[in-house]
């Protein structure tokens, strides 16, 4: 098809056998949609910020997310879904473009699906190929039907390859060097969260430059923990502040007056209540100011990661506030995260009250803190300059689309 015999024959062939059932599982949202499809395994996390960032760029732009592998779990947004894969039978993937009607595919890393990639350019569909490796071009067909890759790769419109490795073998495989763009790899980055300016501003006033940390969404289980720890900094650092966060307004109350009872003096932030030079720690229990707490910590204990079965702060939205972590050894579905900030010296990992009050007193040093953020920060702006070109890319073709250019 279109030239290539090798690709005509994969059709037909493919097409003989009887085809499975198609069920979308809703309607096509009216409006523009973009369909984003992760083939990487483990890169479903990148793909899935690109999603929030384009529907929080385009309001009214819904996003239909697809994988190969894994899940792209809770994505938080009513305008981003995904769907399973369509198995590759050409009236199957008909059925699939015709009933989603994407403006642009964004497919991401390589193994292409001939029969689901010719049914979405035969439509019409605005292609691009973004963070293109090798190891994507690397299957025994690739290898032995060489003319099939060619030939999808003469479908997309748009190519991006993460780096020259595969921006070579794209070449080699006969993706004009003119049609090709070469940036850098796709990763997952932070989600600030919102705060108010003036309580900003205010609590920056009061603190006076106070060094503080944060012990965030943190679990009753944690508390007793955190509080000895705490206890532990103040004889090296004794203008230390804590925040200690919870998600439930009850067990901040409780924590309070354990805190209390300790001789430890306390303010609590829902009284109104700014921390003077006296308070020792800030008591705070509502999770929509968690991005007021994190812009003035230096460094933030990420809560629920000393005990099973709590939910962990997404750590990268973390770092992208500019403090260093420290985080426990159970972490849920953020390993590969975590992992990925302490190879980069952005993350700590303790394991007890002991190492925790150790480590709060070794890295709320200015110094220490400071680089420990930048190495964060670092690791959650990779690859943005990639990220803001596809979203550049697409939000072109979308606004071409509005006006009726082909």
């Amino acid at each position: 098809m279109r030239g290539s015999l090798g690709l005509s024959a994969y059709r037909t062939v493919s097409g003989r056998r009887a085809p499975p059932p198609f069920a979308p599982t809703r309607d096509r949202p009216s409006g523009e949609l973009v369909w984003i499809h992760a083939a990487e395994p483990g890169n479903n996390r990148a793909l899935n910020d690109l999603a929030h960032r384009l529907t929080a760029m385009r309001p009214g732009c819904s996003v239909l997310l697809t994988a190969a592998h894994d899940d792209f779990g809770d994505r938080g947004s009513d305008c981003i879904w995904q769907e399973s894969m369509p198995p590759d039978h050409p009236v199957v993937t008909d059925a699939f473009i015709a009933h989603w009607a994407p403006d642009v595919l964004i497919w991401a890393w390589g193994d292409l699906l001939p029969n689901l990639i010719l049914s979405a350019a035969e439509k019409g569909t605005h292609m691009m190929l973004v963070d293109a490796a090798r190891d994507g071009f690397e299957s025994r067909r690739d290898r032995w039907l060489p003319e099939v890759p060619r030939a999808l790769l003469a479908q997309f419109d748009h190519v991006t390859a993460r780096d020259e490795d595969a921006h070579l073998r794209l070449a080699q495989m006969g993706r004009p060097v003119s049609a090709m763009e070469l940036a850098q790899p796709l990763h997952p980055f932070g989600k600030m969260m919102p705060a108010v300016d003036t309580d900003l501003a205010d609590l920056a006033v009061a603190l006076g430059g106070r060094p503080t940390w944060l012990s965030a969404r943190t679990s009753p289980a944690e508390c007793p923990s955190v509080l000895a720890a705490h206890k532990t900094a103040l004889k090296a650092s004794h203008r230390l502040l804590l925040v200690l966060h919870f998600s439930d307004p009850a067990q901040a109350q409780e924590a309070a007056k354990h805190a209390s009872d300790q001789g430890l003096r306390v303010a609590n932030w829902a009284d109104s209540a700014f921390p003077d030079e006296n308070t020792q720690i800030l008591i705070a229990d509502e999770d929509a100011e968690l991005g007021l707490w994190l812009r003035v910590a230096t460094v933030t204990f990420l809560g629920g990661s000393m005990r099973t079965g709590s939910d962990v702060c997404d750590p990268y939205s973390v770092a992208a506030h500019g403090t260093a972590i420290i985080y426990g050894p159970h972490v849920g579905p953020h390993v590969d995260a975590f992992t990925r900030l302490m190879n980069a010296g952005a993350a700590r990992i303790v394991n007890d009250t002991t190492s925790l009050g150790r480590a709060v007193g070794q890295m709320i040093t200015p110094d220490h803190a400071a680089h420990m953020a930048m190495a964060g920060w670092d690791v959650v702006t990779r690859g943005a300059d990639s990220l803001d070109r596809i979203i550049s890319l697409t939000q072109t073709r979308l606004d071409a689309r509005h006006k009726g250019k082909p």
